[in-house]
């Protein structure tokens, strides 16, 4: 394929440029004026292709496809999508050259180029997709060498020619395969097919060395006569009636067949265009609406022609062409037309209702003002004043002349047939073409040529007034006068309202004046006030010839600007309140009753603070006047309207148009209205050095496509939903959103939309440009998503829905509700059984509580009530108890021997409750029975007693001490360390005694000891609940804690020593309750 793109490039060297322009063609006066709208997209927005070959707009979707040499590609108006050129036999030759695109009449779009062909679909997800249609074709055909050329769509069957065979696809299978001739060598030689063209519903092949064949019956018939092609291109047909067809060939121009015999066309000039610019090859030549035709050349554009053959319009570089080189076409249902050149493609707007000229017609600047002078446009910009020069020939542009002042013009008029320009530096004088210095004064404004003599000019000058000149008929310029309003005042702008009265604006905001002069340059003045004012004026202290608004009080009376207006029906004024007023016969102002809201509150584009001073002098106009229908026309925000007013001021808006593919931003709100036979037509100004005309009526009749959004894509939580599968499962954040197109390709950039998500908001969003709804969070349930798009000329589309669902998390299932059913039930039944079990429980609790009170209480009776008062001993005790009723016990015995003796009892049963108790009940009665003896036969005693009571595991550990005056006998059964403080020593002795507890060993032998018991000594005995007790930290109150206690408080009563010792406990068990009893008995020497 690059060698036969190197074979054209060669022809184009080959190729001179040949005047080509010997006809001229009228044109009629519905031909277009200027430039056709066309909008380019470079290869740098297609995505860089190597070439582009094929376009095709969807008459479904309306999307716009190109065939490139790197596969295809799918515009939406927003983004060039690729689309890969996939599928086993594409994937081993590695092929993406789109040679041909074709649309059947179901809408199904087909790819063809080398070595493949297949149909684009709409993707899982959204996108489109390529379907590969090659392992269709016949195993008796390899289909790795196939090369697709070209292709058509008749009665929805592909036609596909390669240089060997015709294939017919008929949606389903290739269900024909022709080959003409065998081919005995390369490209264009003998039996290779050249081109299939579709004519109507006739298909025609042309092959090397052969001619021409036609499709009849299912079969290839030989066209007679037609060996005038065995050697001779054919690259486009079409048919011009029921009987002949036109046929287009590079080496013989153009020719017409009649069903017997080819003649060539008479037309010199189609014929030298169709052979020198190399016509170019088109599978099918559609017409355009109106039976006019374009034909593709490969170096001269396009050409238009209609069924008689002639040329109608040439479209090429000069028009705004990215490239003379066109190589594919293709005419959308709105008779735009889409073209690709090699590199780039093109969208024309093939409708002279909107028509420009630019900067590639020579135009510089901002266009200021508009105006026709002798049936010819005139415009100045911010670089010079130009003239439009219609041209005659379709094949020549009209041109934009440079009328070289070389200034920036200020104002321009007509004065005889001459054109007179006030500059920045000067005022010049066009007369034929010469340049006549006109005046050096650089601050003149508001040229006009007077109606009361045609020989005199008159200015406006903010120094020297008015200002009036007299041309000779020989060309020479002379100032005859100026006249400052009141001899102090100077002028801002003027305008002549009627032969000899001029309407004049002061400079300084002096306000407004009428001005009579005569044909020599004489002038008087009078204030033009408002009825109002008048009457405010007559009836104050002012001198009619002396200033009136610098000197009035604001606070007195407010002074209005006054406009003035040129309508059909004469000059009217209105103020900043927009009342309008009429002139009266002596040229005073006369309320009309009437107010310009209704124009203004469409907010007009050139009329502010700053367009009105333009307007004043002259500079811009902001309101034009149509000579032919004598209505005016204003410039809005939304577009243009037309008003008619009548000599009382009264007025009506006859009709409004929108701006259609026109920029509104880029208007500059210079404005011409003008007539194209019974049309209207408007001149606009742009910024963008450009003048654009603008047929509203035609625009508003021309059919428009009607395009609906495309929903492109959905994505849930970032990852792409599929489009079929509308039922998206419940997650933690359920982020959805929806992208979506709007394929309407006049001003793609002024696209607006809108949408709404029912099921979350029932409102719809306001117009603007994002092109993607985002909706977060979601509930379950079903909604429906809907988009509405809005084009540059402010039609609606229709609304585009889409439905889906959120399904509930799998917890709000109706599976998940059937089981939550089930296992409350289950709860429920088991609630029931642990609640009989816990009733039982309580009420064994409540037994053992009442068993364990019972025990407490038995406890509690076996310890003394009080404590013996013996002289010179103070003694106390004290019991805490556990959570259960444990073994703890203390006791006092008092003997009546002569030394008043007394026994102290400290002891503690393993286990807790009952048995405890039942240990300790023992224990107290065998002390009661038994008779005075020493300590440790009453534990040897004892410990008989219990063993013979065979009590099982259930032992007891006991202290007794035996106080005889100053001594203490002392023996221990498994009981922790007794402590004796020595108040001589100021020591704390720790006394312990081994031993095994009561009921351990039958016959067992206690040891004793003997210790001295002197005034100030200190005895404690105690339980192992004391050094075992643990706090939160696991660690024991421990021993040594004990003995620094007993320590410190040696000094004090018993009684205190035991609050001391529980509230250290306390503290170390942070307000705890010991897991074991704790119990002191503390007996303090006092004398």
């Amino acid at each position: 394929m690059k060698s036969t793109i190197s074979f054209f490039f060669l022809l184009l060297n080959l190729f001179g440029v040949f005047n080509l322009f010997g006809q001229k063609v009228i044109v009629s006066e519905s031909e277009r004026l200027g430039n056709f709208d066309i909008k380019n997209y470079s290869n740098k927005f297609l995505e860089r292709p190597e070439s582009v070959w094929s376009v095709l707009r969807s008459n479904k979707s309306k999307k716009v496809y190109f065939g490139t040499y790197g596969g295809i590609l799918e515009y939406d108006g927003k983004n060039v999508n690729n689309i890969l050129v996939e599928g086993e036999i594409e994937d081993e030759i590695t092929t993406s050259f789109t040679r041909t695109l074709v649309e059947d009449s179901e809408n199904n779009i087909y790819a063809a180029g080398r070595g493949f062909f297949g149909k684009i679909v709409n993707g899982a997800y959204g996108s489109s997709q390529y379907l590969s249609l090659m392992e269709q074709i016949p195993d008796s055909i390899n289909p790795y060498n196939q090369v697709f050329w070209g292709g058509v769509n008749k009665d929805n069957n592909i036609y596909l020619y390669t240089r060997d065979l015709i294939f017919r696809y008929n949606g389903n299978s290739f269900d024909n395969i022709w080959k003409i001739s065998e081919r005995k060598g390369g490209v264009d030689t003998f039996g290779t097919i050249q081109t299939l063209i579709k004519v109507e519903d006739r298909i025609f092949v042309r092959v090397w060395g052969i001619g021409l064949f036609e499709l009849k019956n299912d079969d290839f018939k030989f066209v007679e006569k037609s060996e005038i092609f065995s050697n001779n291109r054919i690259e486009s047909m079409f048919s011009l009636n029921q009987n002949e067809i036109a046929i287009f060939s590079s080496n013989l121009g153009a020719l017409i067949y009649n069903g017997s015999q080819f003649k060539t066309s008479k037309n010199k000039i189609l014929n030298n265009w169709v052979k020198e610019k190399l016509i170019y090859n088109t599978s099918e030549t559609k017409k355009l609406s109106d039976g006019k035709i374009p034909l593709i050349s490969f170096e001269g554009g396009i050409m238009i022609i209609d069924d008689q053959l002639k040329v109608v319009d040439l479209i090429d570089l000069n028009d705004g062409l990215p490239s003379n080189t066109i190589t594919s076409i293709h005419i959308d249902i709105n008779d735009d037309l889409y073209t690709t050149s090699l590199l780039s493609a093109s969208k024309i707007r093939l409708s002279n209702s909107i028509t420009s000229f630019g900067e590639s017609n020579g135009i510089k600047g901002l266009v200021q003002s508009i105006k026709k002078i002798n049936g010819e446009i005139y415009f100045s910009t911010t670089e010079d004043v130009f003239k439009i020069e219609i041209s005659n020939s379709p094949l020549d542009n009209s041109n934009i002349k440079d009328l070289e002042f070389n200034d920036i013009p200020k104002n321009f008029i007509q004065i005889q047939n001459d054109i007179l320009s006030v500059n920045n530096l000067n005022t010049l004088l066009l007369k034929g073409r010469n340049k006549i210095l006109f005046s050096n004064d650089r601050q003149l404004e508001s040229p006009l040529q007077s109606i009361l003599s045609n020989d005199m000019v008159i200015m406006s000058h903010p120094i020297d007034g008015v200002v009036f000149f007299k041309i000779s008929k020989s060309g020479t310029v002379r100032k005859i006068r100026s006249k400052r309003i009141f001899d102090q005042v100077g002028v801002l702008g003027i305008k002549e309202i009627s032969a000899g009265i001029l309407f004049i604006e002061a400079i300084n905001g002096e306000g407004s004046f009428i001005g009579k002069y005569d044909k020599y340059g004489n002038i008087s003045f009078s204030r033009l006030l408002t009825p109002e004012n008048e009457d405010f004026f007559s009836n104050g202290e002012y001198s009619k010839d002396q200033l009136f608004n610098s000197i009035i009080s604001n606070d007195d009376k407010e002074i209005l600007e006054l406009n003035i207006l040129d309508t059909g029906a004469g000059f009217f004024i209105f103020d900043q309140n927009l009342d309008l007023y009429s002139f009266s016969k002596k040229f005073k102002l006369v309320y009309t009753g009437q107010n310009l809201l209704p124009i203004f509150e469409r907010n007009l584009l050139n009329f502010d603070p700053i367009s009105r001073f333009a307007n004043i002098t002259g500079r811009q106009k902001f309101t034009t006047v149509n000579e032919r229908t004598k209505n005016n026309w204003f410039l809005t925000s939304n577009g243009l309207i037309e008003v008619k007013f009548n000599k009382e001021g009264e007025f009506s808006i006859e009709s409004e148009y929108p701006f259609g593919i026109i920029n509104p931003n880029e208007l500059s709100g210079a404005i011409l209205a003008d007539s194209q036979g019974d049309q209207n037509i408007l001149w606009l100004g742009s910024k963008d050095s450009k003048i654009i005309s603008y047929l509203p009526d035609q625009y508003s009749k021309e059919k428009k496509i009607d395009v609906l959004p495309i929903i492109d894509e959905v994505t849930l939580d970032d990852e792409y939903a599929l489009m079929s599968d509308n039922i998206y499962s419940y997650n933690d954040s359920r982020n959805l959103k929806i992208k979506f197109s709007f394929p309407s390709f006049d001003k793609v950039e002024e696209n607006f939309f809108r949408y709404r998500l029912i099921g979350l908001n029932e409102n719809w969003s306001n117009w603007d440009k994002t092109m993607e709804g985002v909706f977060t969070n979601l509930f379950e349930g079903d909604y429906t998503f809907e988009v509405q798009a809005l084009d540059a000329n402010f039609n609606e589309s229709k609304i585009v829905t889409y439905a889906f669902s959120i399904s509930p998390p799998w917890y709000r299932s109706y599976i998940a509700y059937f089981l939550y059913i089930v296992i409350i039930v289950f709860f429920v039944w088991l609630f029931g059984i642990l609640q009989a079990k816990r009733s039982l429980s309580k009420a064994e609790n409540e037994r053992r509580q009442k068993d364990l009170e019972e025990a407490k209480q038995i406890q509690e009776s076996m310890l003394p009530k009080t404590f013996p008062q013996i002289e010179g001993l103070s003694i106390t005790a004290g019991l805490i108890t556990s959570t259960e009723v444990g073994g703890d016990y203390y006791d006092f015995f008092e003997s009546n021997d002569k030394n008043n003796s007394l026994h102290v009892i400290c002891g503690d049963a393993t286990g807790h409750g009952t048995a405890a108790g039942m240990m300790v009940s023992i224990i107290k009665s065998a002390l009661n029975g038994l008779p005075v003896l020493p300590v440790n036969e009453i534990l040897e005693r004892l410990n008989n007693i219990v063993k013979k009571i065979n009590l099982g595991r259930l032992r007891m550990s006991l202290n007794v001490a035996k106080i005889n005056k100053n001594e203490i006998e002392i023996s221990a059964a498994a009981m922790p360390p007794t402590y004796l403080f020595n108040a001589k020593s100021n020591k704390c002795e720790e006394i312990m005694i081994e031993g095994l507890p009561l009921g351990g060993l039958k016959n067992e032998k206690f040891s004793m000891l003997k210790k001295s018991f002197q005034k100030g000594d200190v005895l404690v005995m105690l339980s192992d609940g004391l050094p075992e007790a643990s706090n939160e930290n696991n660690q024991m109150y421990d021993y040594d804690r004990i003995i620094d206690l007993i320590k410190k408080n040696n000094t004090k009563e018993p009684e205190e020593i035991k609050a001391e010792f529980f509230d250290s406990l306390n503290s170390w068990l942070n307000g705890g309750i010991p897991e074991d009893d704790v119990t002191l008995v503390i007996i303090k020497k006092v004398a």
